[in-house]
């Protein structure tokens, strides 16, 4: 049994991305940003999970937009291109790569 804490780390940076814990073929990380912060196209070779803890997000996608609220989840199929924004607001994510 672990228990982690999730802290802000907005106070000094616009964006942050660090890895919560990791096991077997799993990571799981928190992603933070600004309003407006952006995070350019890349891909993973992993499953992706993102879920929005606060805030809203919009990932784009080659043709489409998807934008997530809180309680909402995302799964990104491995080599799938994304980019992600914050909104209106500062936003908080949990994002967990598993890996084939």
């Amino acid at each position: 049994m672990e228990t982690i804490k999730l802290e802000s780390h907005l106070g000094a940076v616009p964006k942050h991305i660090g890895k919560l814990v990791e096991f077997g073929k799993a990571a799981v990380m928190q992603l933070q940003l600004r309003a407006g912060e952006t995070i350019p196209e890349h891909r993973t070779e992993a499953d992706v999970l993102i879920v929005v803890q606060s805030g809203q997000v919009v990932f784009g996608f080659q043709d489409r937009q998807v934008t997530l609220d809180p309680r909402m989840l995302l799964h990104i199929l491995p080599g799938e291109a994304h980019s992600v924004r914050a909104a209106d607001g500062d936003a908080e994510l949990l994002v967990i790569k598993v890996a084939r």
